[in-house]
């Protein structure tokens, strides 16, 4: 059966874990691999564990733990392409663009869809599970597109985070 476990959500970090009894993947790692770590330790949750970590996009707050993480345990990260390009990984550990035929990892499929952001190629996640459960990701949306509705569609968990706001980075403080 498969697990689902918020780990970090909000402007301060990002992090989500889909998994099995056996093996997971995160979507972004948006605070540091020591509090991470320490999430999914207190959930029961090996990080050894992990097999890839997917990232929706490049702010602080969906990376700021990735190279450390994925370097430690020895997962593979994916992302859009213009998402790679910002990121600038380094080696030590696998990494690779992951296009609309999608990817498999931990047992589960997983597949982009475009998301609304003011980042370079944001995306969101569809997960289908091993126990065929599908589960749909889409962070910092300001707006449900026709994409975004189209990837919830028949979704039995749907994990929404809706803080971006055109008016507000227009107009008001600046954190990334």
């Amino acid at each position: 059966m498969a697990r689902f476990c918020p780990l970090f959500s909000g402007s301060s970090g990002n992090c989500y874990y889909i998994g099995s009894n056996s093996s997971g993947i995160l979507i972004d790692a948006g605070v540091s691999a020591k509090r991470i770590t320490l999430a999914m330790n207190q959930m029961d949750i090996d990080p050894a564990s992990i097999e890839a970590i997917f990232v929706t996009h490049d702010h602080s707050d969906h990376i700021n733990g990735l190279r450390v993480f994925a370097s430690r345990f020895g997962c593979a990260v994916y992302s859009s392409a213009g998402t790679m390009r910002h990121l600038h990984l380094s080696a030590g550990f696998k990494a690779e663009v992951i296009d609309d035929s999608g990817r498999e990892a931990a047992g589960m499929f997983i597949q982009p869809f475009a998301t609304p952001h003011d980042s370079c190629d944001s995306i969101g996640y569809i997960i289908n599970t091993d126990d065929q459960r599908k589960i749909t990701i889409a962070t910092d949306l300001g707006c449900i597109t026709d994409e975004v509705r189209a990837a919830m569609q028949g979704s039995d968990l749907v994990v929404l985070e809706s803080n971006h706001d055109v008016g507000m980075l227009k107009n008001g403080r600046h954190i990334n």
